[in-house]
């Protein structure tokens, strides 16, 4: 049974622990949704376009959606690798295995987990950019 001061210090633990995965849940969804939504706008704009755009520029296209659909990707790949380290965690924690040793388990998945994050919003950033280059070009040429 856990001490009163234990007891405490788990649950700081605990809520700081949640309250930084809720944040990067809604960080990465949000990143994921601008994703997607610049994906939909990119190709209705293609769609309705088509005989005004030239070969250069539809290349760029090609590949801000190809920066997108991979900050896509590392969105899904982030969704999997957090649920295995949640998984991992209420294990040990239902084991009732000490902090620190729940720490040092769990950190290889929370690195990988903050390292795609990351990816993703590169990703998006960088595929924004191309967007605004091309998008620049079309209105101001």
């Amino acid at each position: 049974m856990m001490s009163q001061e234990k007891f405490k210090e788990f649950y700081n633990y605990k809520y700081w622990r949640e309250t930084q995965r809720n944040q990067l849940t809604v960080s990465s969804n949000l990143v994921f949704t601008f994703c997607v939504a610049v994906v939909g706008f990119i190709i209705n704009y293609l769609l309705n376009n088509k005989n005004m755009m030239c070969p250069i520029l539809n290349d760029l296209f090609f590949y801000s959606i190809l920066l997108f659909l991979l900050s896509i990707l590392s969105y899904f790949i982030l969704n999997i690798v957090k649920l295995k380290d949640y998984r991992k965690t209420a294990k040990l924690i239902k084991k009732e295995t000490p902090f620190h040793e729940i720490s040092r388990q769990t950190r290889l998945l929370g690195s990988f987990t903050w390292w795609l994050f990351c990816v993703e919003i590169i990703f998006a950033f960088f595929g924004f950019l191309m967007f605004l280059f091309i998008f620049k070009s079309i209105i101001f040429n």
